[in-house]
């Protein structure tokens, strides 16, 4: 037998939906206030805007920044000379040189960053530090008529398990205010 709709009735589901949307409006804010926003400057000037996992530790010189988060260390570097992404897709080696060396390039794929044409480009070579093998991920865009280049490596697949909050990281890429 159906239970006839009063505003009785009605009342539990109400509060239900009430409790679940406050719920999901904290959680959202709780996840919001645990971003952080990280400015690199090129020559002195803002140039591009990343949100990060909160308390990251940072590295940050003139066009070059470094993120180091639970899952992620991410490099991130202003390409000078550059106009657009495909200008500096063969020029990947030379820019994370001081990460990884010896890049050759195993695939180049199309993607938009910032609302603009960008490059990922895999590929293998050695790490600077030790030069143990691994491979490296770049994403090459364009952020206010600049070019950047985004970078995670790593040994055995660590760059691909690493892309996911790379590309998270880097799809929030703006220009300063």
């Amino acid at each position: 037998m159906k239970t006839p709709c009063t505003s009785n009735n009605r009342r539990p589901l109400i509060a239900r939906r009430i409790i679940a949307s406050v719920f999901i409006l904290s959680v959202a804010a709780l996840a919001s206030a645990q971003e952080t926003s990280v400015t690199m400057s090129v020559d002195g000037k803002p140039a591009l805007v990343l949100k990060v996992p909160s308390a990251p530790k940072l590295l940050s010189t003139n066009g070059f920044v470094r993120i180091q988060a639970t899952n992620l260390t991410l490099y991130v570097w202003a390409v000078p000379n550059a106009k657009t992404a495909d200008d500096a897709v063969p020029r990947a080696p030379e820019i994370i040189k001081s990460e990884f060396l010896k890049f050759k390039t195993n695939m180049v794929m199309d993607m938009t960053i910032a609302g603009a044409p960008a490059k990922h480009v895999t590929g293998s070579g050695n790490e600077a530090d030790d030069g143990d093998p691994g491979n490296a991920e770049v994403v090459l865009f364009t952020v206010g008529g600049r070019v950047f280049a985004g970078c995670v490596h790593g040994e055995a697949d660590e760059a691909s398990k690493a892309r996911a909050a790379m590309m998270t990281v880097l799809k929030t890429a703006q220009s300063p205010p």
